[in-house]
């Protein structure tokens, strides 16, 4: 039986002139129709979704569910261009003993893990606006740990402020070193601080304050100490006294308070850490070690301090 008989049912009653010319149309119109729908789908697969992306979502939802459009979240992970950035933002870095002991069953490998999360906090912090990172890295309490945690723990210090200079000179970034007690760190520290400061100190575009042997009692403790005795040599009155001249006394003179104040680890405390500045600043626990935070963290920290109202006490 011929080809042309099975694909035409009827065609045996057609003279074999006719089979063949009916044939030979019918393939022709079938391979065009079928040539169309080839070029023609893959325009449809694309141009519905791109058709449907330029209605706005509040027309594509029921009417009842409008309202409710305004109040989805924005997609963790996702910029929105809208967002208020602080300029100055502080952060307790906790966790990293714990991160270090549990992952490598080495404490140690957390701060050296943490050393590093802070070059990348300090990017992600530059590259979106913010002027001015303070962390605590190492509080007068600290001295109290072991030996050999401390030692380690001021050789990663050293390592880091010699490591970071060529990253803060090419990034116009200037750090600085606070210290509210300098009697115990070693001349080795001193010497880094000091090379740190002198190289940065004329970058203008972003401050990192390291805060290193601080505790913020010290701090006000010094402060008071040095009006006391500015007003006892006559070189200030005591009805001078406010709060803008003490605030000019502490390691934070000329920086503008926290807008936001973080800490890692889940724990919910301040530890001594710029108790006068944080007066009116935002308060954000994170329940992630220090060397676990991603960008994803960044991004959502900046996000729930835009739902944020901030009131200044009022």
């Amino acid at each position: 039986m011929e080809f042309n008989v099975l694909y035409y049912p009827y065609s045996h009653t057609l003279p074999a002139s006719l089979q063949a010319t009916k044939y030979v149309a019918v393939n022709t119109i079938y391979n065009a129709f079928e040539l169309y729908w080839l070029c023609i789908l893959p325009l449809l697969f694309l141009g519905i979704p791109l058709c449907l992306s330029c209605i706005p979502l509040e027309i594509s939802m029921p009417y009842k569910m409008r309202n409710k459009a305004a109040m989805i979240p924005t997609i963790p992970g996702q910029w929105d261009p809208k967002w208020i950035v602080p300029k100055h933002i502080a952060v307790i870095m906790d966790g990293n003993r714990r991160y270090g002991r549990t992952r490598y069953g080495l404490p140690i490998k957390g701060h050296q893990e943490g050393s590093q999360r802070v070059v990348d906090f300090m990017h992600w912090c530059s590259n979106a606006g913010v002027k001015v990172l303070t962390v605590y890295a190492f509080s007068t309490e600290n001295w109290g740990r072991e030996k050999t945690e401390v030692d380690a723990l001021m050789n990663i210090f050293t390592s880091f402020m010699n490591d970071i200079i060529p990253q803060a000179l090419e990034r116009d970034m200037c750090i600085r070193v606070l210290v509210s007690d300098g009697a115990k760190l070693p001349a080795h520290i001193a010497q880094a601080i000091n090379k740190i400061e002198a190289a940065t100190a004329h970058c203008k575009s972003f401050t990192l304050n390291i805060c290193a042997s601080y505790g913020s009692r010290s701090e006000m403790v010094h402060a008071c100490q040095a009006i006391a005795s500015k007003v006892a040599n006559g070189t200030m009155n005591i009805d001078d006294i406010n709060e803008a001249t003490f605030g000019q006394h502490l390691l934070t003179k000329d920086i503008p308070d926290p807008d936001l104040m973080i800490r890692t680890s889940g724990e919910s405390r301040i530890s001594n850490f710029l108790l006068y500045q944080i007066a009116y600043s935002e308060l954000l626990f994170v329940d992630k070690m220090w060397p676990e935070l991603q960008y994803e963290d960044f991004v959502q920290i900046i996000q729930q301090y835009n739902s944020r109202k901030r009131r200044f006490g009022k």
